[in-house]
């Protein structure tokens, strides 16, 4: 049950939990007031002894996940941090299977991952016995967008101040790093990990890579610098992910690097075939299935992503985006109400999908929606969703025609 599925609130914030306390207990009352004059006080008595029983599962749920967190700040052996992973996985989908809302798992996983992985680089500083220069490891892809799942492969990059010591060690450093995410249970993209020379550096290094790919504009250079338009910095020494920000921001607006997301952003399926029906896969062990990833989360997520770059949105994570873009008058309100609304239905499903799956699975073998398994409503949802991705995308696209 979505109890708080509310587009502009997040079931981990008690604000908003009082909210709609409120605001369901004052339509209860016209209710009862139209119909049952006499019982009001009845019902209004078991609407609040219900809704307090509600607002105590979440600040339960959300006291364990702090617990686990504290718990991590003291472990100090491999097999602690798998269990406190999987424990935290464990409480973080049965809170969806209770409430139903994605934002509020996104957000436990957004505050487990910064103390993970900041515990991880502690223990792998430990092995050193030279001084290291400050750091920082920046996640991107659906972590870096604040929406990380167990099945979301690991984006990372390490970054360092180049004006402190030798690139040796913090190369060694990353070894170390990854090592204790493998054997902790995190799943890892292997190709973009700081173990590639193309995923580490001194911000001098990152400089030069940022000006030869835009000078040069070389399609794989901007592609995979791209990735870094959905990131977040997970530990930072001193200034280091403060200062990688702002060289991320100094030159992903720039028109090269723009110009190659939206391509790629308008070459993107919407999910919808010529005759208004969804795409299907057609062969494969996934035939007459839809494509959750493919058709629907990664098109929404890159063209939000492209928007704010052209209209100089920083804010991370889909959702806060949309909002931004209305803040700023950027983007038509109605628009992207039903982008949010496109978000929920997206990874409401996504969570769904996975909550059954056997950890170690790709996040691509599990996310395909059968139709004949959903109602008629799930279906006109999942449809409106995907129109309205076809709308960013066409407005994208009058935004890059009057980008400078």
């Amino acid at each position: 049950m979505a109890l708080l599925l509310a587009k502009g609130e997040e079931f981990a914030s008690w604000r908003g939990v009082e909210e709609f306390a409120v605001a369901y207990r004052d339509a209860a009352v016209r209710l009862a007031a139209q119909r049952h004059p006499g019982g009001i006080a009845q019902l209004l008595e078991l609407l609040e002894g219900l809704l307090e029983g509600v607002a105590q599962e979440n600040s339960l749920a959300a006291g364990a996940v702090q617990q686990l967190i504290v718990e991590l700040q003291h472990a100090t052996e491999q097999t602690q941090l798998r269990v406190l992973h999987s424990s935290f996985y464990d409480i973080a989908y049965q809170h969806f299977d209770r409430f139903g809302s994605p934002s509020a798992f996104f957000t436990f996983v957004t505050s487990f991952l910064h103390a993970f992985a900041l515990r991880c680089l502690q223990l792998a500083e430990q092995q050193f016995e030279v001084a290291l220069p400050p750091l920082a490891l920046v996640v991107m892809g659906p972590a870096g967008r604040h929406e990380a799942s167990r099945f979301a492969r690991l984006q990372l990059g390490l970054v360092w101040d180049d004006s402190v010591g030798a690139d040796d060690v913090p190369r060694q450093l990353a070894g170390e790093l990854v090592a204790w995410f493998r054997v902790c249970g995190l799943a890892l993209e292997e190709h973009v990990s700081p173990l590639r020379e193309e995923w580490q550096g001194s911000l001098a290094q990152w400089e030069l890579r940022f000006d030869e790919a835009m000078r040069q504009e070389e399609r794989e250079a901007l592609v995979e610098l791209l990735r870094l338009a959905d990131r977040t910095v997970l530990v930072s020494q001193g200034d280091i992910g403060q200062r990688f920000d702002q060289l991320c921001g100094q030159y992903l607006g720039k028109r090269p690097f723009v110009g190659n997301l939206v391509e790629r952003c308008t070459s993107l399926s919407n999910g919808i075939g010529l005759m208004g029906h969804l795409k299907l896969e057609k062969s494969g062990p996934h035939r007459g299935a839809f494509a959750l990833l493919d058709h629907a989360l990664l098109p929404l997520a890159a063209t939000v992503s492209a928007i704010c770059l052209m209209r100089g949105v920083t804010a991370v994570g889909t959702p806060e985006r949309l909002r931004e873009l209305v803040r700023s008058g950027k983007l038509d309100v109605d628009l992207a109400e039903r982008g949010l609304q496109a978000w929920h239905c997206f990874n409401e499903h996504r969570l769904a999908l996975e909550r059954p799956a056997a950890a170690g699975q790709d996040c691509r073998d599990i996310l395909h929606l059968v139709p004949s398994e959903l109602s008629p409503e799930e279906l006109e949802r999942i449809r409106d969703g995907l129109e309205t991705v076809s709308d960013l995308q066409r407005f994208m696209q009058v935004c890059f025609g009057a980008y400078a």
